[in-house]
């Protein structure tokens, strides 16, 4: 049960702290409470999409990011995690889109961002090397880090499938 008196921005803590222990269950329930009270508060709307995706809702996920860059087309790693979760969907050539304007830069999202992109194109090896020099790059994301490792993995075990 969620204590009321919470406010929000202890409650996006609370969140954090639960998709970081990997309690994606309370991490949603807590994201859903502030967006009862914050309709519009966008960075509760990214973490649920977020979370969507991480427990399998590809569909709420997408359609959450979707709507989120109506709002705030700028919002590049959202952008990113779109692109992304259609990568892994097979619809490459929508996700082309959501990445252009994540593909110049030259910090590790816009080499991820290469990465997925190659991947999509049907180049695993190519993509694992892309991925693979951007994790040997300061990483401001560890999380995200850690996702592009396990995608590398996902990439290596379906080339060999």
């Amino acid at each position: 049960m969620i204590d009321e008196r919470l406010d929000t921005a202890t409650l996006l803590r609370h969140a954090l702290d639960a998709i970081q222990g990997a309690r994606d269950v309370e991490a949603v329930r807590l994201l859903k409470t502030v967006l009862e009270r914050e309709p519009d508060n966008l960075h509760a709307q990214y973490l649920l999409a977020i979370q969507h995706a991480q427990l399998g809702l590809f569909e709420r996920a997408e359609e959450r990011l979707r709507a989120l860059l109506t709002v705030v087309p700028e919002f590049v790693v959202a952008r990113f995690q779109l692109a992304q979760l259609l990568v892994m969907r097979g619809t490459a050539k929508d996700a082309r889109e959501w990445l252009q304007p994540v593909l110049v830069q030259a910090d590790p999202l816009g080499a991820y961002a290469r990465g997925l992109l190659t991947a999509a194109e049907g180049d695993r090896d190519g993509a694992c090397a892309t991925i693979e020099a951007a994790l040997r790059l300061p990483q401001p994301v560890p999380v995200l880090a850690e996702d592009m490792r396990r995608l590398c993995g996902l990439l290596r075990d379906s080339a060999a499938a």
